[in-house]
């Protein structure tokens, strides 16, 4: 299921943020960035240390079964006043181009704004992209056979204000607006006949609040601690939607140091929506992230739930392994949910630890589903 990541996480926000698809490698140039701040912060020990100020040009690669072999370039822009407490997060403004090889182009720019000692955060990404995909219809058992390819080119925006309430819980308005043109669709496929709501493109726009909990040592990698958030958005005419409709997500994570270094990881998240939901906005699941092992979208209706696991372990210098488990569900009412309804996806992983002071992880997965399977090569973990 999509479960878009709201939480936009510093700098892993940037890739995350174009429509959940992408994740980027953060080459030597990163490292190398990361490495020198550190030095010139002397020997007190804090996570999350970061450059002052500067403009950094970063390499993307990666692969996934939904995009193949992609690459591109990203541009990334870090700055924290001097007089500011290095316990303080920077601003960062990120820019990036991808190209795939399934002919896929994404181009987006995005921020991650900071006022007053961290006690406000703005997050903004607008996203243009053109993204040939897969359509397999509605609903929880669709065959196989109703694969059809279709083009869609796309839009968006989304702003998030967030205020630190209290201690680590945090809440704020969210603003999105989509804009989607589906080009190229199959002569004898369902999108092409235009019965499906969404199959003729069109505009979403909505406004909600986003609000979460989150004691995490660590974004990238955590030890212990949790996420517990809730973000609701309201499609309305009176906003400029051509659609009408009402979609809210939940996200708890979980993380439990078992043993130093060991990991036990669980996440639960469900996507609900109400209305004339547009296809391009039902709960879905597969890709790297919610049951890897189905290509994403492969399963899609009004409500969606997911649960997930995973075992962390360190093996030797910088490598590690990681054991996945997954089920999860799509139906078009909540009441129809039920034990015998859930897909299963489980598989195995290994870790190379590129930055050991932030734990930003390359992660190799090989998932596996029902008669499906997939590949996926990213960094950072799955959530």
């Amino acid at each position: 299921m999509s479960f878009t990541r709201t939480c936009y996480e510093s700098m892993n926000h940037c890739t995350r943020s174009v429509s959940h698809r992408t994740l980027c490698i953060l080459m030597s140039s990163l490292l190398s960035l990361t490495a020198s701040a550190r030095e010139s912060c002397g020997d007190e020990k804090d996570s999350v240390r970061t450059p002052q100020t500067g403009l950094f040009p970063l390499p993307i690669i990666y692969y996934t079964p939904e995009t193949g072999v992609a690459g591109g370039v990203a541009v990334l822009y870090l700055y924290r006043s001097p007089e500011a407490p290095v316990t303080n997060r920077p601003t960062s403004a990120t820019g990036n181009i991808i190209y795939t090889a399934k002919k896929q182009i994404v181009f987006s720019v995005s921020g991650d704004m900071y006022f007053e000692d961290n006690k406000y955060r703005l997050l903004t990404d607008v996203t243009f992209q053109k993204f040939p995909s897969k359509f397999y219809g509605v609903g929880n058992f669709t065959s196989s056979g109703l694969e059809e390819s279709y083009t869609p080119q796309v839009f968006s925006v989304r702003v998030v204000g967030y205020t630190r309430v209290y201690s680590r819980f945090n809440a704020g308005p969210l603003l999105r607006y989509e804009s989607v043109s589906v080009q190229e669709t199959e002569p004898l496929g369902i999108l092409r006949a235009g019965t499906i709501a969404g199959s003729r493109g069109g505009t979403a726009a909505g406004l909600g609040f986003a609000m979460n909990w989150d004691s995490r040592d660590n974004t990238f990698a955590t030890l212990s601690g949790s996420l517990q958030q809730v973000t609701t958005l309201f499609y309305r005419g009176m906003f400029g939607s051509d659609y009408s409709y009402t979609h809210i997500q939940l996200d708890s994570r979980n993380f439990f140091e078992v043993a130093p270094g060991q990991v036990l990881a669980i996440q639960a998240a469900a996507e609900l929506t109400d209305g004339a939901v547009p296809f391009q906005s039902l709960a879905k699941f597969g890709g790297q992230n919610i049951l890897r092992g189905y290509f994403e979208g492969r399963y899609r209706d009004r409500q969606g739930v997911a649960f997930q696991a995973e075992y962390r372990i360190p093996l030797w210098w910088r490598f590690g392994l990681v054991g996945f488990v997954g089920v999860a569900q799509v139906s078009p009412v909540i009441n129809e949910f039920a034990l015998n309804r859930f897909w299963f996806a489980g598989g195995l992983g290994i870790r190379f630890l590129l930055n050991p002071d932030d734990r930003i992880n390359l992660r190799l997965d090989l998932g596996y589903g029902n008669n499906s399977s997939g590949t996926y090569i990213t960094v950072t973990e799955a959530f």
